[in-house]
């Protein structure tokens, strides 16, 4: 058995190296059809298709998503004085129901395409009772995620309709558990670089551009902000603010994994706690002790901030509460 220091080494080791969850080609960029998918008949229906089917928006599932039950080093949280103390958990999701609002921009050149998704499941945890027996503890879970998809119009052909609209850009995503039980809100990201700090506080109105967009020439119209394009080896902070109604320390960590180190994730450190009249605000970054880098895989990737509260993993008996954000982003 390894111990805690020793998962912990192994934990940031991967992260230094494969900060992703998913990735596209970094020749061609996302999203582009041979012929009209099937059931596709107009030009509202290919941009539908394609904000579902952009590879951002399908990643969702894949970064937040569980394919096994795993550690989540305990030993970050503090105090530790519940019901169950967590070996191994896991988001098993097992529905999901996406509905697309598309508005196109004035001058019908620019398209915005809103994705809802409704995701059900299961939280999956793996626990020791105070009695030191080992007990499975399954919690039902329906969390809620949204994302913008920029299209940019590329035709006005009658014929190759679904050709009309090409997907340039993608927001970040923001989930999270729907009321009464979203106990706790992801309400800031930083990610902070040598050169520039990247302040998000809305996510959907941050964008990364899709590179075989700038080639063509097909901006949309989308300036709110965009999503830092690192460079292999680039350093790498991240700093994550949320509001929390629980007393006891939450749970967030990075979410990533490319090839064979998919589903991970990498706990991150309480750094500053203030107490709002039993409003907690918390401030969490990776780790200090080392340097972060930006691995040297090049293309197109997601990674995700991923926080659940202290009484979803320690509490047999409390719902499951999560706040999560998705970030695309590129490596030159």
């Amino acid at each position: 058995m390894k111990k805690r220091g020793e998962l912990w080494t192994l934990a940031s080791l991967a992260l230094v190296g494969l900060l992703v969850a998913g990735c596209a080609d970094e020749q061609t960029g996302p999203g582009d059809a041979e012929g009209a998918p099937v059931g596709v008949t107009t030009e509202q229906e290919a941009i539908e298709y394609y904000a579902v089917n952009d590879p951002f928006v399908a990643n969702d599932e894949e970064t937040f998503a569980d394919r096994e039950v795993t550690a989540p080093d305990a030993g970050s949280f503090g105090k530790i004085d519940a019901a169950v103390t967590p070996i191994r958990f896991g988001r098993v999701i097992t529905g999901i129901t996406k509905t697309v609002e598309t508005t196109v921009e004035p001058g019908d050149t620019v398209a915005i395409a809103h994705v809802t998704k409704d995701i059900t499941g299961m939280f999956k945890i793996l626990a020791v009772t105070a009695a030191n027996e080992t007990v499975r503890v399954e919690k039902p879970f329906n969390d809620k995620s949204e994302r913008n998809v920029g299209f940019k119009r590329a035709g006005r052909s009658p014929i190759r309709f679904w050709r009309n609209w090409v997907p340039v850009a993608s927001s970040l995503v923001q989930g999270g558990t729907v009321p009464p039980n979203n106990l706790l809100t992801i309400k800031k990201l930083e990610l902070i670089t040598p050169t520039e700090t990247i302040v998000i506080t809305d996510p959907q109105e941050f964008y990364l551009r899709y590179g075989w967009a700038h080639m063509n020439q097909l901006r949309p119209v989308l300036q709110k902000g965009e999503v830092p394009q690192f460079n292999g080896g680039q350093e790498l902070r991240v700093r994550v603010t949320l509001e929390s109604s629980s007393p006891d320390t939450d749970f967030v960590a990075i979410r990533y994994g490319v090839m064979g180190l998919h589903w991970k994730r990498s706990p991150m450190t309480l750094v500053e706690e203030r107490d709002n009249g039993g409003i907690y605000t918390r401030v969490y970054e990776t780790t200090r002790t080392r340097p972060m880098f930006m691995h040297f895989h090049r293309g197109w990737f997601n990674m995700g901030i991923d926080a659940v509260t202290h009484e979803t993993l320690f509490d047999d008996q409390a719902p499951y509460s999560a706040s999560w954000w998705g970030i695309p982003y590129r490596v030159f």
